[in-house]
C-alpha cells in the first residue's frame, strides 16, 4: 500500500519540479564583449556602485545613456538585458553607457506603496543619477546636456522620477514594463518636467505591471500599489504638453508576437508607445530569453534600436 502512494508523490514532485523549472528558468543574459569599468561614489552615507562602458570610439562631448535594472537586480545583469542594444549603438554614436546598482537590488522610484529598502530609507537615488553624470563630465569630458534614460520595470520607473523631479536633466527616456503610478500611489511631484521624448513599451499580457492599470505585485506579493493604464500613461504626458496623437502603426512581427506603435508630437516634445500584443514584462531584444514566469518577449532589435532614434532626435 505505501509502495504505490510513495510512487504517485514521487510522481507529483517530479511533475511539480518540471513546471518549476519551464516557467522560472532561463539561461543567464550574455554581456557584451566591451571592456567596462566599475566605480563607486559615496552618497548620503552609503557606498553606490555602477558600471561604465565607454566606447574605443569615444572622444569629448559624449552623451551619456543611464540604464536602469529591474527589482532584484543589478547593473551588471541589466548589461545583459540591454548591452548589446545600445553599447553597439554607443561604438557609432559617440555614447556612454552607464548601469547604475541600486540599494538592496531596487531604486528609490515613486511608488508610495514600495516597501523595499531604497524607498523606507529614501535613498537619494536622483542625487546619485546626477553624481555619476557630474564624474563623467568631470573625467571624460561628457555632455551633461545630453543625458538619456532607458529603464526597466523599478529602473523604468525611476526614469520617470528623473523625468518628473528634475529640469533640463534627461533629454530622453525609455520606459520599459512601468506605467504612471496612479494618484493615490504617487510619492513624487507630478510634473510634466523637461524631458523631451519619452517612449513606453509596454506588453499587453505583463503579470507584473497590467497593461490595462490596476495594482502591481510580484505574483501576489509585494504589493506596489496601483498603477495608469499604459495608454492612461502616454496620454497623461501627451496632453500635459498638448501634443498631437498620429495613427497606430504595426511593427514587425516576431514568432507571433505583434507590436504597434502610437506617437503624439508638437515643437515641444514628442511621446510614443509601443504596445506588445501578447507581450510580458520582459525586454523587447534578441540576446536573452527571459523566464517564461514572467511571459513573451518580443525577440527582436528593431523596437529599441527604433525607440533610441525616436528620443535622440
Amino acid at each position: 500500500m505505501k509502495r504505490p502512494i510513495l510512487i504517485t508523490s514521487a510522481l507529483g514532485l517530479a511533475c511539480i519540479g518540471a513546471a518549476a523549472i519551464y516557467f522560472l528558468y532561463s539561461p543567464p543574459p550574455t554581456e557584451p564583449s566591451g571592456e567596462v569599468e566599475r566605480r563607486t561614489i559615496s552618497l548620503g552615507g552609503h557606498e553606490r556602485h555602477y558600471t561604465v562602458y565607454t566606447p574605443p570610439t569615444a572622444k569629448a562631448g559624449a552623451s551619456i545613456l543611464l540604464a536602469f535594472h529591474p527589482s532584484r537586480s543589478s547593473g551588471q545583469q541589466m548589461r545583459g538585458y540591454v548591452g548589446a542594444i545600445f553599447e553597439r549603438i554607443a561604438e557609432r554614436e559617440n555614447l556612454i553607457v552607464v548601469y547604475p546598482d541600486g540599494v538592496e537590488g531596487h531604486f528609490n522610484d515613486c511608488r508610495r506603496m514600495a516597501s523595499y529598502s531604497a524607498r523606507t530609507l529614501n535613498i537619494d537615488d536622483v542625487g546619485f543619477a546626477k553624481a555619476i553624470v557630474g564624474q563623467l563630465v568631470k573625467d571624460r569630458k561628457a555632455n551633461s546636456y545630453e543625458v538619456y534614460a532607458v529603464g526597466y520595470s523599478n529602473g523604468a520607473q525611476m526614469a520617470l522620477r528623473l523625468a518628473m523631479e528634475t529640469r533640463n536633466f534627461l533629454k530622453g527616456l525609455i520606459a520599459i514594463s512601468a506605467n504612471l503610478p496612479a494618484r493615490e500611489n504617487m510619492d513624487c511631484q507630478l510634473a510634466v518636467g523637461t524631458t523631451r521624448s519619452l517612449v513606453f513599451v509596454e506588453g499587453t499580457e505583463d503579470p507584473v505591471n497590467p497593461y490595462g492599470g490596476g495594482q502591481v505585485t510580484l505574483f501576489g506579493f509585494g504589493n506596489r500599489g496601483s498603477v495608469l493604464s499604459a495608454q492612461g500613461t502616454a496620454e497623461w504626458f501627451a496632453s500635459a504638453r498638448e501634443l498631437v496623437a498620429s495613427e497606430s502603426t504595426s511593427l514587425k512581427e516576431r514568432d507571433g508576437i505583434v507590436a504597434s506603435q502610437q506617437d503624439w508630437s508638437s515643437p515641444s516634445g514628442r511621446v510614443r508607445l509601443v504596445t506588445v500584443k501578447g507581450g510580458g514584462h520582459t525586454v523587447p531584444q534578441s540576446n536573452y530569453r527571459f523566464p517564461r514566469i514572467l511571459g513573451q518577449t518580443y525577440m527582436g532589435d528593431e523596437i529599441l534600436d527604433s525607440a533610441w532614434k525616436f528620443i535622440r532626435e
